[in-house]
């Protein structure tokens, strides 16, 4: 009896925590980490370099269901906000190259994939749930997070996305 008790309070608390995470909070946390990582090709990417652009950086993993769920709508994200300074970097969770490749050419996605093989970006970011995201301002600053995955061309999340795109494309 004790068992059954047990699993259905941690369902009961993931519910709960999945449908609150479905929108972007405003974040309220510590300045934003750095991030140097690969992507799937062998270039390095730093976060710093994306300066006057919107980015969301999305922690995830190919054998998390809500993960792969997400993905399709964040490719059209990208796409409904082609030629904006907008830039979405996927930070893969210590997965192979091969099964990172494998997997993104299932969900046809072509936004850049990161590879965060060792866990140090995830330990430096405080990630603790897959997916995890946040939507950094062209200053480098995190505005949202989000702990869970959301439809991300949702009027509302593309919305607060498009607000804090600047007026003005950077040079």
């Amino acid at each position: 009896m004790k068992p059954i008790f047990i699993s259905i309070l941690i369902s009961l608390f993931l519910t709960a925590s999945v449908a609150e995470a479905r929108e972007l909070k405003p974040y309220q946390g510590d300045a934003t980490p750095p991030l140097l990582l690969k992507d799937l090709a062998g270039k390095t990417h730093k976060l710093d370099d994306y300066r006057g652009r919107v980015v969301l950086v999305n922690f995830w993993a190919s054998w998390c269901p809500p993960c792969r769920a997400e993905m399709p709508s964040m490719q059209r994200l990208q796409e409904k906000l082609a030629g904006k300074p907008f830039t979405i970097l996927a930070v893969d969770m210590g997965e192979t190259p091969d099964v990172v490749n494998a997997y993104i050419k299932t969900v046809n996605t072509d936004f850049t994939v990161l590879l965060d093989s060792d866990g140090h970006a995830l330990k430096s970011w405080k990630v603790f749930a897959f997916p995890t995201s946040y939507v950094i301002d062209g200053n480098g600053k995190i505005r949202y997070a989000l702990f869970g995955s959301t439809e991300w061309d949702a009027t509302e999340t593309m919305q607060k996305i498009s607000d804090l795109l600047p007026s003005t494309t950077p040079k």
